[in-house]
């Protein structure tokens, strides 16, 4: 996979490209989902493109303008820019010699590919969708409806009719940590499968995914499907088995719909004869926005990351960690952001994907076990930055785990930014569930509001309060009693939880600390009972090289703005205070 940069009509788009060894005339562009459905399904994007490029179709992954890795924030998405941009992406690809040019659209991403598509005629060798949205408006609404569940946490209520008020007259509204603008919203509320019909010609495949693949497609799939045939489409329409991994909550595969995808194109593909090298015909453009790509290996897999440079002298850079089931940009673009706030305060930063995650290749083996990859990216953002010589990381949940876990490793590292650790326990969890759900329920006007209703179910809660504690009642793990262990074995100790073993490593650590806690997150208030309930932990945390930072309502992401821009504001007058 290489990583690169091209000029888009309003600024710098991010391409991620898989190509075969040889020379080839089979391209594949992807037209990505939207939102944070692309960070879920950026693991089987890159694993699809991976099955592609092995036989022999190179496969490019743009990130629109304003999402993933490109140039320009989520409030500055424009759906005609859009469309321009993959024009000129298509026309740089028959730059390269591509010829027969697929396009692949993934949910939202189809109707963009479908509407690209009508100005193309005679160039786009076929379409393919993977789950894709029929109807423009529809897919608005679901995600405005994001907003509405955010608010019912609140004890607020909001209804999409009103949502969609405010955004007409505000000319923005912020769901889900994205800035969303009535003019994006406006645009895709016009597009409707049902009014867009593929070129004449144009063969079409339509993959859906379903836990029983003895269903039929959904009716409102089935009518469009049956609408182009009526109209002279070639359409080849099937579910596949698999889960729905654009929305779920951790990583999710679905390799039968990659084989059924790879092998949809195998018999439409062109592959050049000989053994001739896949090179690209033009360079770079170099300096024409302030980050630049980079890639490194670690235990022979191949890892991509974006350097963000700052100041050329600089001696402190920050590695940022990903967390949960994000990849570098995470979720709603919060690394990218905070990596180019950094970078404009004069702080180098460097965001990579480790391996199983995003564009990385190997498996998946879980946020304790990535201690070579950090070290590995930390050797890759020094030969970028040579002017780095104290590192400082900065992870979000279980990237600030393993953080914790990688720092006493390393003489390199100077300081850490801890935000949200997780120290998940079944006993911990329940404590939290209790003290902080609980608690809030009993003060939300919407939970009275259900008694006074009739539509609180009494008999369910009592059983799920009784279940909480009864875990909360559990016993817990010792902790080792020792700041001698050898990291590695503390680590890997059986038994001891995720709290004791940060505690230990972060006990060996001499460098600075910085935690950040959400006070609307369990993950938050589980790490926070950890401490109050470890002397120890405490005694870390009240030395003189550590601060605790408290940010009021904010949730686990830091999804709003306001939020997020205090995450990057702390952070950078923290660095600068040492």
């Amino acid at each position: 996979m290489q990583s690169r940069f091209i000029q888009g009509k309003a600024g710098a788009i991010h391409l991620s490209l898989f190509h075969p060894k040889n020379t080839t005339d089979s391209w594949v562009i992807c037209f990505p989902p939207f939102a944070e459905e692309m960070n879920k399904s950026r693991k089987m994007m890159s694993a699809q493109a991976r099955s592609w490029s092995s036989t022999g179709i190179a496969v490019v992954i743009p990130d629109l303008y304003g999402t993933g890795d490109s140039g320009g924030d989520f409030s500055d998405a424009d759906w005609d820019t859009w469309c321009t941009d993959m024009l000129g992406l298509v026309a740089w690809i028959r730059g390269q010699g591509g010829k027969k040019i697929y396009f692949w659209g993934i949910r939202l991403g189809s109707l963009l590919a479908l509407e690209v598509s009508k100005q193309l005629a005679g160039v786009v060798s076929g379409l393919l969708f993977w789950q894709p949205v029929i109807n423009g408006q529809q897919s608005m609404t679901q995600f405005l409806r994001l907003r509405m569940a955010a608010s019912m946490m609140d004890g607020t209520q909001e209804k999409v009719s009103d949502l969609r008020s405010r955004l007409e007259i505000e000319g923005a509204l912020e769901v889900a940590g994205y800035e969303l603008s009535s003019k994006l919203v406006s645009r895709i509320d016009e597009l409707s499968m049902q009014n867009i019909t593929p070129n004449a010609g144009l063969p079409v495949f339509w993959f859906e995914i379903s836990s029983n693949t003895e269903k039929p497609l959904s009716i409102a799939s089935k009518k469009i499907v049956d609408q182009w045939r009526q109209e002279g489409i070639d359409i080849d329409a099937e579910l596949v088995a698999g889960d729905p991994f654009w929305t779920t909550q951790e990583i999710t595969m679905a390799p039968s719909l990659i084989k059924r995808t790879t092998d949809a194109l195998i018999a439409n593909k062109s592959i050049s004869e000989g053994e001739s090298v896949f090179l690209l015909t033009d360079p770079e453009p170099q300096d024409f926005i302030s980050e630049h790509t980079a890639s490194f290996t670690c235990n022979n897999e191949l890892l991509p990351a974006i350097v963000h440079p700052g100041k050329r002298a600089a001696k402190r850079g920050v590695l940022i960690v990903v967390g949960g089931p994000q990849y570098r940009v995470g979720s709603h673009r919060q690394f990218v952001l905070l990596a180019r706030d950094l970078a404009e305060k004069g702080v180098p930063a460097f965001r990579f994907d480790y391996r199983g995650i995003g564009d990385g290749t190997g498996l998946l083996t879980g946020f304790d076990n990535i201690s070579d990859d950090i070290c590995s990216a930390i050797d890759c953002f020094q030969m970028e930055c040579p002017s780095v010589t104290e590192v400082v990381i900065w992870g979000l949940c279980d990237a600030a785990t393993a953080a914790a876990f990688y720092a006493p490793l390393d003489n390199r590292i100077s300081g850490l930014v801890l935000l949200n650790p997780w120290v998940r326990s079944e006993v911990g969890e329940a404590k939290a569930y209790i003290k902080h759900y609980y608690v809030k329920r009993l003060l939300s006007k919407g939970f009275w509001k259900k008694i006074i209703s009739g539509r609180f179910n009494l008999l369910q809660s009592l059983h799920s309060l009784r279940q909480m504690i009864r875990k909360a009642s559990g016993r817990t793990d010792s902790p080792s009693n020792t700041s001698t262990k050898d990291i590695d074995m503390i680590i890997n100790t059986p038994g001891l939880s995720l709290g004791h073993k940060m505690e230990d490593a972060l006990g060996q650590f001499k460098g600075k600390l910085l935690f950040v806690l959400s006070g609307n997150d369990l993950t938050a208030a589980e790490f926070q009972q950890t401490v109050d309930a470890s002397p120890r932990f405490q005694t870390i945390l009240d030395q003189g090289n550590s601060r605790t930072i408290k940010m009021g309502d904010a949730d686990h992401t830091f999804s709003r703005r306001v939020w997020r821009n205090s995450v990057a504001t702390e952070t950078v007058n923290w660095l600068k205070s040492w």
